[in-house]
Formats: structure tokens, C-alpha cells, sequence
């Protein structure tokens, strides 16, 4: 098991330094994000039972989906700032300028939910049933964490 997990584990660092680079190269500041990225893959390869081929064949094929909905989620933010312009100029916009802008924004969201169906649905070939419903679960869980962890737990809700 150590020999298959050390060199796993290695090939896993080199590929998270290697989108942290990419991050840093935009301007973010990714040391936190490298690190939390670098805890859900371990994580993650220990909740689902991954082989170091599987595992390299599901994170390869996850950072795939993942840049198609970044892509997404860029777009959703671009529409939301139109939206958001729209609104500042307030009486001078339309009805109709309101409602292309919200299509917009709900088509862009149902290209998310797609996209992450899509890839579920795409690993059927690497991974088994109970793998895939033990992914969905570990990443709500992992989610939630990161947030709590972030926002921390005394902190009052936002509210409407």
C-alpha cells in the first residue's frame, strides 16, 4: 500500500503545484486554496478507496469539469454585473432588458447543473455506483466544512 500511495500522493502534489502556479500567474493569491485543494484530493482518494491509476484518471478528468464550469461561473458573474449596471441606471432600463438579463443568468446556472450531471454521469467508467454516491456526499460535507471552518461557527447568519 506504501508503494502505491507514496508515488500517488507525489503525483498529486506536482498536479495541485501545477494550477496553483497557473492561479498565481492570474493574480490570485492561491497559497490557502493550494492547500485546501491538496487536503479534499487526499481526503478524497481515502473516502472513495482510489487506486493511484483511478485516482489519477477521476482528478484528471474532475479538472476538466471543473474549468468548464469556472468558465460558466465567469460568465454568470459578467451577467450579473450587467444585471447589476442595469439596475444603477435604474428607470432608464426596460422590462425587457430585465428579463433577457435574468434568462441570461438562469440559463447560465442551468449550464452548471448540466455540466455537473455531465460529469457524474462520465464516471461511470471510472468509478462504481457506491464511489460515485460516497463523492457526492464527501464534497457537500467537504463544502460545508470549508465554509464553517472560514466563516466560523459563532458568527450570526446573514440575512435577506
Amino acid at each position: 500500500m506504501k508503494k502505491v500511495f507514496l508515488p500517488f500522493l507525489i503525483t498529486c502534489l506536482v498536479f495541485s503545484s501545477a494550477i496553483a502556479q497557473n492561479r498565481m500567474r492570474m493574480g490570485k493569491d492561491s497559497k490557502p486554496l493550494q492547500r485546501i485543494e491538496q487536503w479534499e484530493k487526499l481526503k478524497l482518494v481515502d473516502a472513495l478507496g482510489l487506486s493511484e491509476e483511478t485516482a489519477l484518471r477521476f482528478f484528471a478528468r474532475r479538472h476538466e469539469n471543473q474549468t468548464k464550469i469556472k468558465e460558466i461561473l465567469d460568465q454568470r458573474e459578467s451577467t450579473l454585473s450587467e444585471i447589476e449596471n442595469e439596475i444603477n441606471k435604474s428607470s432608464q432600463s426596460s422590462d425587457a432588458v430585465y428579463k433577457d438579463q435574468v434568462n441570461k443568468l438562469m440559463s447560465l446556472e442551468e449550464r452548471i447543473s448540466t455540466e455537473r450531471g455531465n460529469f457524474l454521469r462520465s464516471l461511470n467508467d471510472i468509478l462504481t455506483p457506491q464511489q460515485i454516491a460516497k463523492l457526492i456526499v464527501f464534497e457537500s460535507k467537504f463544502r460545508r466544512q470549508v465554509r464553517e471552518t472560514l466563516m466560523g461557527r459563532d458568527r450570526p447568519q446573514m440575512k435577506n
